[in-house]
């Protein structure tokens, strides 16, 4: 599997990912998952992105990555959570990655993201549809 650096995070990633909807019960269940990350890592894809908004999808690779030796890069993402989510709360932020990472039994997330910034309107807290404005 080719790799490329991923931005300017100096991160080699697989140029091929595992997304996360699917990893979730929105998807064909535990065991299918299950063979399906494993088939993923042994193919050579070392990045997978997940997102609180997927319904179960932390926590459901979490438990399947608990089982994986081989160094991963995670995303995930911030957001959905807690209930109502402001993300101009550092508290509700911090939330928000502490239990994406319990959820993924993970010391760090290599790479955090805020879900669907770019959807001007979709949060009450977007006050504009000019980006730099926000």
């Amino acid at each position: 599997m080719h790799t490329s650096t991923l931005g300017r995070t100096g991160l080699k990633v697989s140029q091929l990912a595992l997304g996360g909807l699917f990893t979730s019960s929105l998807g064909p269940g535990f065991e299918e998952t299950k063979k399906l990350v494993f088939d993923a890592v042994d193919l050579g894809i070392n990045y997978i992105d997940t997102a609180p908004a997927y319904a179960d999808s932390e926590e459901t690779l979490g438990k399947i990555l608990k089982e994986i030796k081989t160094p991963l890069i995670i995303s995930t993402k911030l957001g959905g959570r807690p209930k109502p989510f402001d993300p101009r709360n550092k508290k509700q932020l911090r939330e928000s990655v502490t239990e994406s990472l319990r959820l993924l039994h993970r010391e760090v997330i290599d790479v955090l993201m805020i879900h669907e910034p770019d959807r001007p309107l979709q949060y009450p807290w977007w006050t504009s549809v000019d980006p730099l404005q926000g």
